[in-house]
């Protein structure tokens, strides 16, 4: 691929619940990954393309921040919580 595979922590103009829901939906998806020892990361970076699930693919990739276990846990939990019915 030519990008590192991300999902956007912006709510997309759609979105009409609270933004802290949309980054709950977002990082829950990468929740598993926590368990293989790999960290969850905020990137930015400039949209070179589409992964085979859609997901942009950044190139030109800045690390932002490192998110702790306990953010990815929260998310989680808030995504069961309120979006997981």
């Amino acid at each position: 691929m030519p990008g590192i595979p991300a999902n956007p922590l912006d709510p997309e103009p759609w979105w009409a619940r609270p933004p802290e829901q949309w980054v709950a939906r977002q990082l829950q998806r990468y929740a598993h990954l926590a368990e293989e020892k790999h960290y969850a990361w905020v990137l930015t970076g400039v949209v070179v393309g589409r992964g085979p699930d859609c997901e942009p693919l950044l190139g030109d990739v800045r690390p932002v921040a490192r998110l702790t276990d306990q953010v990815v846990h929260d998310a989680t939990r808030l995504y069961q919580a309120v979006l997981d019915r």
